[in-house]
């Protein structure tokens, strides 16, 4: 997803940490307990708001957040002002293309929350991937998450608005709430046409944006053409096995080259 797509939507910073699906997520715990086994600092792709960076820097390791969205980065910033300052003392925010980067080594390298799946094509997935073999150190983990696709849901795309957030209040007093639908899927493309449409005290925002859904086998391959090797292969963040009806894949991989 470009920095356009939450930049072009006011205070996006503040919707998107008020979408309760996002609180509800089961990810945190695993990404903490992660980056509380690597040897050393971590780092997150597409940190947003600090979901998942905070608890990270709470629990007592050193991470840097990159994000190419200014709005996202102001907010995560606010929230930075407000942590003691012992945590505030282990966060590095950085606004960088999540293809592009120069950040040192790390031990733990993390992309939340489906970060891989606004990678579309080949050629964008195999420079996201050796920019993270750059920033890896000796013996370093990348992990991931990306949705496990299930057709019938894919199938029966169809184009129509479905509330997920009802209306509330923001913490400003606006009333808020939030639909999604899939306009089209891209069977050669293995994309799905996506949008989150925001209505604020009335007024309607879209975010559009194009969603990559990987197959396991896939996914895996396009790892080793990319010179890394998969050491875990989850199906949901409490790591059971990936089977068909699993609802994520989470990977670990080791840079092997």
């Amino acid at each position: 997803m470009t920095a356009s797509s939450y930049d072009a939507i006011p205070d996006f910073g503040l919707l998107y940490d008020s979408v309760p699906l996002y609180a509800e997520r089961a990810d945190v715990p695993f990404y903490v307990a992660e980056a509380k086994s690597a040897r050393g600092p971590v780092l997150e792709l597409g940190c947003g708001t600090g979901r998942i960076l905070f608890p990270i820097a709470r629990a007592g390791c050193t991470i840097v957040g990159l994000d190419s969205s200014r709005e996202m980065l102001a907010r995560a910033r606010q929230k930075l002002a407000a942590e003691p300052r012992a945590v505030q003392g282990r966060v590095t925010l950085e606004q960088r293309d999540i293809h592009d980067f120069d950040l040192g080594a790390h031990a733990l390298i993390i992309a939340p929350f489906r970060v891989v799946q606004h990678l579309t094509t080949v050629a964008d997935q195999l420079r996201f991937l050796a920019a993270v073999a750059r920033h890896l150190a000796p013996r370093g983990r990348f992990v991931f998450d990306v949705f496990n696709p299930h057709f019938d849901r894919l199938t029966s795309a169809d184009g129509v608005e479905r509330e997920d957030t009802p209306e509330q209040r923001l913490s400003d007093g606006r009333t808020f709430r939030r639909t999604y639908r899939v306009a089209k899927v891209r069977w050669v493309d293995q994309v799905s046409e996506a949008e989150l449409i925001y209505y604020v005290d009335g007024r309607r925002y879209v975010q559009a944006f194009d969603m990559r859904w990987y197959l396991p086998t896939e996914l895996q391959h396009l790892l080793a053409r990319a010179g890394f090797t998969v050491r875990q292969l989850y199906g949901d963040f409490a790591r059971g096995p990936l089977v068909d009806e699993a609802p994520e894949q989470i990977v670990a991989a080791e840079w092997t080259r």
